[in-house]
């Protein structure tokens, strides 16, 4: 592996045209703000080369990969339609850690992207499913900071951050440590727990990708409770798309696309709005509370005591699934994602046993919830405000 001299660094695409772009943190580089996260492409090639080519064109300066996805070739899907355009364009890496890892493996893990992807450096890399429990595997000598503070001394990597699940404090601890420059979190109207995470990286000038910024595709489908909560006629995703960027802390909203429908609308919805002039964040927020609060001082928060259930029913997932349908009206996407919950884990098998009950730290009536979706999948559902209220 080569060593790039550590000044080298070319402007990034730009196309004012078509796009809009942000500071990404106090990096310096200005990023679109429409990201492309490659974990959704599919097994046609040509289409997939076609839709990041026509990224390019668009202005998109960000492509989101990692070798674990699309069952390890999402960077062999994505490289085709870079080849000859990577100098303009951000193409972040990622490799998880854990106990195991060392500065040697994951340098050559951080190589063996490099060469899938036909880069010369990463601008950045990003130390993935990361939580603050994992902060003694990064800091360990020889650990994975040694492999990535040698690797930008080589100039093989710019930019340092991180991506996870871990809880808003434990990810407001990690970027208050000052040693990465981004970010990625899911954030979305029905997911809005990272904000005042993404509110201390902008104090803190740590960039932010928002990853998931139409919930994974729930809200594709039609809400009218959210239009009147918004005070927009438009459609969801393009709702979704607004809420994500009206935020001003948010560097770029990263959605993961496989069609060029997704692509062209995203584009089209990103140029026409500018934040600064047609949305009130606060305001929006204002919205969204008002919603979240008819079901009440008592709802789910994620907490997982409920878990593990005797009979193996996924109460979190239900759980989320009743807020979006109640608070935000998201009636077909429920249905859609009720009929593929697994056997094993479904609500029939509950038989109101009352151990999550018991366990709720909210005093949330958990069987009378689940039973509350016969309404959607037959039956009247009677009882679910009792449930919540």
């Amino acid at each position: 592996m080569s060593v790039v001299p550590r000044a080298h660094s070319e402007p990034l695409l730009r196309n004012d045209e078509t796009m809009r772009y942000r500071p990404l943190g106090r990096t310096g580089l200005s990023v679109s703000a429409l990201s492309f996260g490659c974990m959704r492409l599919g097994e046609d090639q040509e289409r997939n080369t076609a839709l990041i080519s026509r990224a390019v064109d668009l202005g998109i300066n960000y492509f989101e990969t990692t070798r674990r996805y699309c069952r390890g070739q999402c960077q062999q899907r994505t490289a085709p339609g870079l080849a000859g355009r990577t100098a303009g364009v951000i193409v972040s890496g990622k490799e998880g850690i854990d106990a195991n890892q060392t500065a040697y493996l994951f340098r050559r893990e951080i190589e063996r992207q490099l060469d899938i992807l036909g880069l010369s450096h990463f601008k950045f890399f990003q130390v993935g499913w990361f939580s603050w429990a994992k902060m003694p595997h990064l800091l360990k000598r020889g650990g994975v900071l040694d492999a990535l503070r040698q690797a930008r001394d080589e100039g093989l990597v710019q930019h340092i951050g991180f991506t996870g699940h871990d809880t808003p404090e434990h990810f407001v601890a990690c970027i208050e440590t000052g040693l990465f420059d981004s970010i990625t979190v899911p954030y979305n109207l029905i997911n809005r727990s990272y904000e005042p995470t993404i509110a201390r990286a902008g104090e803190l000038g740590v960039g932010v990708v928002a990853m998931c910024p139409v919930a994974g595709g729930v809200l594709a489908c039609e809400s009218s409770r959210l239009r009147e909560a918004l005070h927009m006629d438009l459609p969801t995703t393009e709702m979704a798309l607004r809420f994500v960027l009206a935020n001003p802390h948010v560097s770029t909203a990263c959605s993961g696309m496989n069609a060029p429908e997704q692509l062209e609308q995203n584009a089209r919805t990103v140029k026409e709005f500018d934040p600064e002039r047609e949305a009130d964040f606060g305001a929006l927020c204002e919205g969204l509370d008002r919603l979240r609060a008819e079901l009440g001082d008592r709802f789910c928060t994620g907490c997982r005591y409920c878990m593990p259930c005797p009979q193996g029913v996924d109460i979190p997932r239900y759980m989320g699934l009743y807020r979006n349908w109640r608070a935000f009206g998201l009636e077909e996407s429920v249905r859609r994602q009720l009929a593929a919950v697994p056997a094993e884990k479904r609500r029939e098998r509950c038989n109101a046993c009352g151990a999550c009950r018991e366990a709720c730290p909210n005093d949330l009536d958990v069987p009378t919830i689940l039973k509350a979706f016969d309404a959607l999948e037959g039956g009247d559902g009677n009882g679910a405000a009792e449930a919540i209220g």
